[in-house]
Protein backbone atom coordinates (compact mmCIF):
# COMPACT_ATOMS: atom_id res chain seq x y z
CA UNK A 1 0.00 0.00 0.00
CA UNK A 2 1.37 3.35 -1.02
CA UNK A 3 0.45 6.55 0.17
CA UNK A 4 0.23 8.73 -3.26
CA UNK A 5 -0.65 12.59 -3.25
CA UNK A 6 -2.34 14.75 -6.12
CA UNK A 7 -0.28 17.75 -6.41
CA UNK A 8 -3.27 19.36 -8.30
CA UNK A 9 -5.91 18.45 -5.88
CA UNK A 10 -3.44 18.63 -2.86
CA UNK A 11 -5.48 15.68 -1.51
CA UNK A 12 -3.83 12.26 -0.15
CA UNK A 13 -5.16 8.65 -1.19
CA UNK A 14 -4.02 4.78 -0.90
CA UNK A 15 -3.08 2.61 -4.18
CA UNK A 16 -2.88 -1.37 -3.49
CA UNK A 17 -0.38 -1.82 -6.29
CA UNK A 18 0.79 1.36 -8.16
CA UNK A 19 2.93 1.51 -11.68
CA UNK A 20 6.69 1.86 -10.98
CA UNK A 21 8.28 3.01 -13.82
CA UNK A 22 11.83 4.95 -14.67
CA UNK A 23 12.03 8.04 -15.37
CA UNK A 24 13.82 9.66 -18.06
CA UNK A 25 16.49 11.01 -15.65
CA UNK A 26 17.01 7.45 -14.09
CA UNK A 27 15.41 7.71 -11.32
CA UNK A 28 12.37 5.25 -10.22
CA UNK A 29 8.67 6.19 -9.46
CA UNK A 30 5.36 5.06 -8.52
CA UNK A 31 2.72 6.54 -11.11
CA UNK A 32 -0.79 6.20 -9.88
CA UNK A 33 -4.18 7.97 -11.85
CA UNK A 34 -5.55 10.34 -9.12
CA UNK A 35 -9.44 9.41 -8.47
CA UNK A 36 -10.10 13.01 -8.81
CA UNK A 37 -10.23 14.95 -12.69
CA UNK A 38 -9.19 18.35 -13.35
CA UNK A 39 -12.38 20.93 -13.87
CA UNK A 40 -11.62 20.79 -17.42
CA UNK A 41 -11.81 17.01 -17.07
CA UNK A 42 -8.24 16.27 -17.99
CA UNK A 43 -6.91 12.61 -16.21
CA UNK A 44 -4.48 13.40 -13.02
CA UNK A 45 -1.48 11.34 -12.39
CA UNK A 46 0.82 11.19 -9.12
CA UNK A 47 4.31 10.44 -8.78
CA UNK A 48 6.05 9.10 -6.20
CA UNK A 49 9.47 8.41 -5.85
CA UNK A 50 10.27 4.75 -5.65
CA UNK A 51 13.34 2.21 -5.34
CA UNK A 52 14.84 -0.04 -7.22
CA UNK A 53 14.12 -2.61 -5.35
CA UNK A 54 9.96 -1.66 -5.91
CA UNK A 55 10.57 -1.22 -10.00
CA UNK A 56 12.30 -4.60 -9.97
CA UNK A 57 9.65 -6.80 -7.94
CA UNK A 58 7.11 -4.48 -10.37
CA UNK A 59 8.77 -5.48 -13.42
CA UNK A 60 8.67 -8.96 -12.37
CA UNK A 61 5.01 -9.16 -11.53
CA UNK A 62 3.79 -7.34 -14.64
CA UNK A 63 6.70 -8.81 -16.91
CA UNK A 64 6.99 -5.60 -18.77
CA UNK A 65 9.70 -2.31 -18.41
CA UNK A 66 8.69 1.01 -19.19
CA UNK A 67 9.85 4.20 -19.62
CA UNK A 68 7.60 7.53 -19.11
CA UNK A 69 8.11 11.24 -19.18
CA UNK A 70 5.63 12.03 -16.88
CA UNK A 71 3.93 14.19 -19.18
CA UNK A 72 0.66 12.45 -19.96
CA UNK A 73 -1.14 15.43 -18.70
CA UNK A 74 0.43 17.92 -21.09
CA UNK A 75 -0.34 15.74 -24.31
Amino acid sequence: MVLMMCLTTKKTFEVETPEVIVLKNGRYAFKAQCPWTHASGKTLYAFKFASKKAYEEFSKSSGNVEHDSGDDEHE
